[in-house]
């Protein structure tokens, strides 16, 4: 029997692989060195330059920086394939939602818990944001979804399992080489589980009232419904970070 679901057009998924790939080319090819290292001096996110002398924007603005042509070609790949499913499934205003929401989640718990001497840049922790979101979907309708959820599920597991335990493999590694930065990781991830589990599609199925033999899906966690506890989620993120500021110095 045919299932009608409620699919979004990738269109911000789109987007956003756009905006981040044309600054990664703007800063690399296009500006000179200097123009560069003044660009992440200006925007790379950093424990000191946030909590000690306010600068909050910058967790906003490492989200669009990136170190090198590797770093912003596994984001966007990474960003290509989950983001899509997730933006169709979740529709595009949930999916920003906890692509910007999940991505600060990843900067905050980084300044918070990385030491002054780490500079942050890249669209990780949002990625992994969507990586968590696209999991809690995934657990939520895995018997409508199937034994293919299930596995996928379990496949997602392993894969994020196998990043952390490379970001914890180069944090130990000697010298002052590239890092990976593993708070963010964890922040974006934990942050985009929060968010699809307060704001994610709850999809079942029902017969179609006006087609007979077809079962349509129908959403019962609509976004209008949770705007206080997403509220909730944004206060709890500040306070944090109003916490963070009190204990280094910077209020």
């Amino acid at each position: 029997m045919p299932v009608r679901l409620n699919m979004t057009n990738p269109v911000a998924t789109i987007a956003l692989i756009a905006i981040n790939s044309l600054i990664f080319v703007v800063t690399h090819f296009v500006m000179s060195p200097q123009e560069l290292r003044d660009v992440y001096d200006w925007g790379a996110s950093n424990h000191t330059a946030v909590l000690e002398f306010g600068e909050y924007y910058r967790l906003l603005t490492a989200m669009f920086l990136h170190g090198g042509l590797p770093h912003v070609l596994f984001n966007m790949y990474a960003l290509y394939i989950i983001g899509q499913t997730v933006e169709r499934f979740f529709g595009t205003p949930r999916f920003l939602l906890i692509y910007f929401l999940g991505g600060l989640s990843g900067s905050v718990l980084s300044v918070l818990l990385n030491g002054p001497q780490v500079t942050s840049v890249g669209a990780s922790g949002a990625v992994f944001a969507i990586f968590g979101a696209e999991m809690i979907f995934l657990y939520r309708h895995r018997r409508l979804l199937g034994p293919a959820a299930s596995a996928q599920l379990r496949q997602l597991l392993v894969i994020a399992g196998i990043n952390f335990a490379y970001g914890i493999v180069t944090s130990l590694a000697p010298g002052d080489g590239v890092r990976i930065d593993n708070w963010g990781h964890v922040g974006g991830w934990l942050g985009g589980l929060a968010l699809a589990w307060i704001i994610g599609p709850i999809v079942v199925v029902r017969p179609h009232p006006q087609e007979p033999g077809t079962l349509v899906g129908e959403d019962l966690n609509p976004l209008e419904d949770r705007y206080q506890p997403l509220l909730a989620y944004g206060v709890l993120l500040l306070a944090l970070l109003v916490v963070g500021s009190l204990l280094a110095g910077g209020l």
